[in-house]
């Protein structure tokens, strides 16, 4: 056998793919090798909060040879596999974040080839959850009955995990989420202050996240003049996370 050269998704390694509107055709497919004897080993993972599936593609008989989930944050090992290209699946309007990296190697003839499929796999190895490194700490002071954006996602979705909220006075203060544009409300909460006082809310960092994902916003929603400040602590997600 002889090497014949490294494999990388997308030619990066870590590409994001966005759902089609047909579920059952693929979101993207490349090719991989046009060689039936060139045997692929290397690893798929799911870089995203969403269940995938992919396609691997064989030769000849085997050119739809496996329809495989993968859950989150799971990976699938190929070892001595001949991989003809891959295909993914993203459900309707998700967008996930998806690596694939490998080798090639080149068996010169069939009792080489028949050794090293005998030791062919697959096999699935799922992760712990990625622990996010971009922290944000926002601090917001409202002093008017009005509604208020605490963090504005971006291009990023915010995970938060920590949210203090102190009032100067008798206050009521809604906690929501909406969209890029201020609508589709989800309300986390509300709390209601006799007068001066705090509360926070804690949060597991990597669940409470913006349903509406990129370019979602945290706001607050102040019902008199007493000053209320607000500090939120959480991660912004980049897309495909």
């Amino acid at each position: 056998m002889k090497f014949a050269g490294f494999y990388n998704f997308g030619g990066g390694g870590t590409e994001t793919v966005t759902g089609v509107t047909n579920k059952n055709l693929p979101s993207f497919e490349e090719n991989v090798c046009n060689n039936d004897k060139m045997l692929f080993s290397g690893q798929f993972s799911n870089l995203s909060r969403v269940l995938i599936h992919v396609t691997l593609r064989g030769f000849g008989t085997a050119q739809a040879m496996h329809r495989h989930d993968i859950r989150p944050y799971e990976s699938l090992n190929v070892t001595n596999i001949p991989l003809s290209s891959i295909a993914i699946h993203v459900p309707t309007g998700e967008t996930i974040g998806f690596h694939g990296m490998g080798s090639l190697f080149q068996t010169e003839d069939e009792d080489e080839y028949a050794v090293a499929i005998s030791k062919s796999g697959l096999q699935e190895d799922l992760h712990n959850s990625p622990n996010f490194d971009t922290d944000d700490y926002t601090r917001t002071t409202i002093t008017t009955a009005t509604t208020t954006t605490l963090r504005d996602s971006g291009d990023d979705d915010f995970s938060v995990y920590k949210c203090t909220v102190a009032s100067s006075g008798a206050c009521e203060v809604d906690l929501i989420w909406t969209d890029s544009s201020n609508a589709n409300i989800k309300y986390i909460g509300k709390l209601i202050f006799g007068g001066t006082g705090s509360f926070v809310y804690d949060f597991d960092p990597s669940n409470l996240r913006n349903p509406h994902r990129q370019t979602g916003k945290l706001r607050a929603i102040t019902n008199n003049t007493a000053t209320v400040t607000i500090d939120t602590i959480g991660h912004l997600v980049h897309e495909g996370q």
